[in-house]
């Protein structure tokens, strides 16, 4: 014979689930640091995908998750300089440029801006190379571009072509151990914005 089902039964289960409900919202109100902390986790900055036509993948011997190669060359003054040397311990961009580019005026102008508005963060070293150029000419460029970076100087080219060949300039980000984590092969729009990202992902809690 069916038994007949309690009502009392019912309205307790209910209670309790009305009650857990209610303590779960309370627990969140009384601790929204939670609720932040897990929001921010789950949008934390991440680098940006590099994507190279089949053409464009030719003329990189470096690409993400590589350690930039090592070189030395002097610097305005003259003095030879390791490039590990100048790496920051959160990060670097390094630049590789030649004032003859549009490009690298564009790029050296803007990441001037960044590191005079502190829009780099702490820890992180901006390192310019430039490529096939005279000390005057290195000089001249980034007084223009008012960008207050170190700058080594490839004249024969030959540290460009340890990272590829032709396209200039070239936005490398590598990490604390001086690996690559974003770079491209050009300097636009899109190189602005992804190099922005690359930044705030090396240290998104500066950001």
């Amino acid at each position: 014979m069916r038994q007949p089902v309690r009502r009392d039964c019912i309205s307790t289960l209910g209670l309790r689930r009305l009650l857990g409900g209610l303590a779960l919202a309370a627990a969140i109100l009384a601790a929204p640091g939670l609720v932040l902390a897990q929001d921010q986790a789950a949008e934390a900055p991440t680098f940006p995908r590099v994507m190279l036509s089949e053409q464009h993948g030719k003329w990189c011997k470096v690409r993400v998750g590589d350690q930039l190669p090592a070189f030395e060359l002097p610097n305005l003054d003259g003095t030879p300089v390791k490039s590990p040397s100048l790496y920051g311990r959160a990060g670097t961009v390094v630049v590789f440029w030649s004032s003859d580019r549009w490009m690298a005026r564009a790029a050296l102008h803007d990441i001037g801006q960044l590191i005079a508005a502190k829009k780099v963060p702490a820890g992180v070293q901006v390192l310019g190379v430039a490529v096939g150029q005279s000390a005057d000419a290195v000089e001249k460029a980034t007084k223009a571009a008012n960008i207050a970076a170190p700058q080594l100087i490839d004249q024969s080219g030959e540290a460009f072509a340890q990272v590829g060949s032709v396209a200039l300039p070239r936005v490398y980000v590598l990490d604390g151990a001086g690996r690559i984590m974003w770079f491209d092969i050009e300097y636009s729009e899109a190189t602005r914005r992804e190099l922005r990202q690359s930044l705030a992902a090396l240290a998104p809690a500066k950001q």
